[in-house]
């Protein structure tokens, strides 16, 4: 039996982006940690470095729920994961929708290791604008990488469904029963 060759042969390169964003939101967590202990750092009117140990998910739900986040986290790396290496048999796979894999691939590894060695995440950017009120919620690398891998992964969804309904489908023009 012999083996079918891949049809997308660049799929692994995923892998190597995703290692490339989980080094960088790891050195930034490790610089974050090192510098903000002891308190906040203005860097522009609107934005703010600070030290926050985030025991919860995104917008510091589930607060104290460690072991369960843990457990979604290493269900997330293993989905896409597998979606990542499926991509091997896809015919030139949409850019977008590879880049989509690959962020949110990063962005769940990321916050899982801190979850594993810490038991929270570190989260350090705060945009905020003081004038009007307006106060985002603390996130860190992975975080941002989750959130337009998302809506990467949406926008390629919503491009490929408007795709496919463009095309017309070829009718002939004789009946089946002549």
């Amino acid at each position: 039996m012999q083996k079918s060759a891949n049809v997308y042969p660049h799929w692994w390169w995923s892998f190597v982006g995703a290692a490339f964003v989980v080094v960088l939101d790891q050195v930034t967590k490790y610089i974050a940690t090192a510098e903000l202990l002891d308190g906040a750092v203005s860097v522009l009117p609107f934005l703010t470095f600070r030290y926050f140990c985030n025991t919860g998910a995104a917008f510091s739900i589930l607060q104290g729920y460690t072991h369960f986040l843990t457990f979604v986290g290493v269900a997330f790396v293993v989905y896409f994961s597998w979606e990542i290496w499926r991509l091997r048999r896809i015919q030139d796979p949409p850019i977008l929708f590879v880049a989509a894999l690959t962020l949110i691939l990063a962005g769940a590894g990321g916050n899982l290791i801190d979850r594993a060695l810490q038991g929270c995440v570190v989260d350090f950017i705060h945009v905020h604008y003081d004038a009007i009120g307006f106060n985002f919620p603390i996130f860190n690398i992975a975080d941002s990488a989750v959130c337009i891998g998302a809506a990467s992964w949406i926008l390629a969804a919503i491009l490929h469904r408007e795709q496919s309904e463009n095309k017309v489908p070829e009718r002939s023009d004789q009946s089946p029963n002549g």
